[in-house]
């Protein structure tokens, strides 16, 4: 892109994210040309078959103008508060989610846990018992985020579209015109050419424009296994929460709503592009990154793109500042993004990206970890993961240790069955 103000945007992809892009876009530039071309839905993608996503779509939401009720109402979304693993051996496990882990007294929740489990003569409740307790006082948004029928999700964002006069084409396929690393225009079905200041690829994992461009992709197969995802309605969840059960061959992800299975295999390896914005084009979503994340995060990634375009469309006079910053923290969302997945996904003993493996053997020591720059996934919510996934830390906290026996007890007591 030259210095000139972004006059026109040019959406490839049809689905919840090319739909939210145009939305998003239309709101942010009302005076700006913005086209969605929409291509046949890719049956290797996941956001638009898996109805799930993170407390980052009510921030979303918010931003393009969209009635929380509405979205309720017309996709039929719920909140997940918990989740229940069960795994091969037939043990259960119990995540609750929290984007800050309560303090009680200068001393991190978790830190009690441990000290009580550690100390007490009765039983101590799961860490999630004790963030559900909690869960009012804390105010999280949503807990693990909403669940929801993602065919109605896209019908909704369509409506939308429309009515913002977004202009749209249907095109089972397209040709992308470049010229080293820059773009010149989208060739559609029908024949004719299309060109926009900015092309934004939004088209899952059959990315076009980046790969025209001839941007490389960062394999993550040593960390994360490439699997296959079928959906079917109706799932074995109550109301409020989510079962991941480990199967013969693979992982059954189960809500009210839907009843998903995860195999081995698949097409497509994880990973993620090299650069995703390059001169005037930028993939988002599964079109720059792929993971075997099925709890909301590639949808909260792909959502966090849509703004993060918005907030760094590049200036006049910034001299490509800018693009970098958005490739930096691009970057960064999607390399935490693998090892989340990895955390959840990845088979016992299996090697660990960097990141999470620093992470791991902090936490293993004491219970801590260091916040990480631009990490999507708030502190609070690793460690309820962490604690609900890992052996306790070898040591307590020393703050703990400061605390009262009385303190300890009615902040256990808080959590224990009534």
């Amino acid at each position: 892109m030259s210095g000139a103000l972004t006059r026109s945007v040019l959406v490839i992809g049809d689905g919840i994210v090319g739909l939210g892009a145009a939305i998003a876009l239309r709101r942010a530039l009302p005076s700006a040309a913005i086209t969605l071309v929409q291509l046949p839905s890719d049956s290797g993608g996941w956001i638009d078959r898996l109805g799930a996503a993170s407390p980052v779509v009510h921030k979303f939401h918010r931003q393009i103008g969209l009635d929380p009720k509405l979205f309720v109402r017309r996709t039929k979304a719920e909140p997940v508060f918990l989740r229940r693993y069960v795994r091969a051996d037939a043990t259960e496990l119990r995540e609750a989610s929290t984007a800050t882990i309560p303090f009680v007294e200068g001393v991190a929740l978790h830190q009690i846990w441990l000290r009580h489990r550690a100390e007490a003569d009765e039983p101590t409740p799961d860490f999630a018992a004790m963030l559900l307790a909690l869960r009012d006082a804390r105010g999280d948004e949503g807990g693990f985020g909403a669940r929801f029928d993602p065919a109605a999700y896209a019908a909704l964002l369509g409506e939308m579209a429309a009515a913002l006069a977004v202009t749209r084409h249907d095109s089972a396929d397209i040709e992308v015109k470049a010229d080293g690393n820059v773009l010149h225009g989208v060739v559609i079905a029908t024949g004719e050419t299309l060109t926009a200041d900015l092309y934004i690829d939004a088209a899952g994992p059959r990315s076009r424009l980046l790969t025209a461009l001839g941007v490389g992709w960062h394999d993550w197969s040593p960390w994360l296994p490439s699997l296959t995802l079928t959906v079917a309605p109706g799932g074995m969840a109550a109301t409020g929460e989510e079962l991941l059960t480990t199967a013969t061959h693979g992982l059954r992800w189960q809500t009210r709503l839907w009843d998903a299975s995860i195999a081995p295999g698949g097409d497509a390896a994880p990973g993620r592009l090299a650069q995703s914005w390059q001169a005037n084009a930028v993939a988002i979503g599964e079109a720059a990154v792929r993971a075997p994340a099925a709890d909301g995060s590639l949808l909260a990634n792909a959502l966090e793109d849509i703004l993060r375009v918005i907030a760094l469309l590049p200036r006049p006079g910034s001299r490509g500042r800018d693009v970098l910053e958005y490739v930096r923290r691009a970057a960064i969302a999607q390399d935490a993004l693998a090892d989340w997945s990895s955390l959840t996904l990845a088979a016992d003993g299996a090697p660990r990206p960097d990141g999470l493996g620093a992470m791991l053997e902090t936490f293993d020591k004491r219970g801590r970890i260091a916040p990480r720059e631009l990490d999507p996934f708030p502190p609070g919510q690793w460690l309820a993961r962490l604690m609900a996934l890992r052996p306790p830390p070898r040591r307590i906290d020393p703050t703990a240790l400061a605390l009262s026996d009385d303190v300890i007890r009615t902040t256990i007591a808080r959590a224990a069955p009534q």
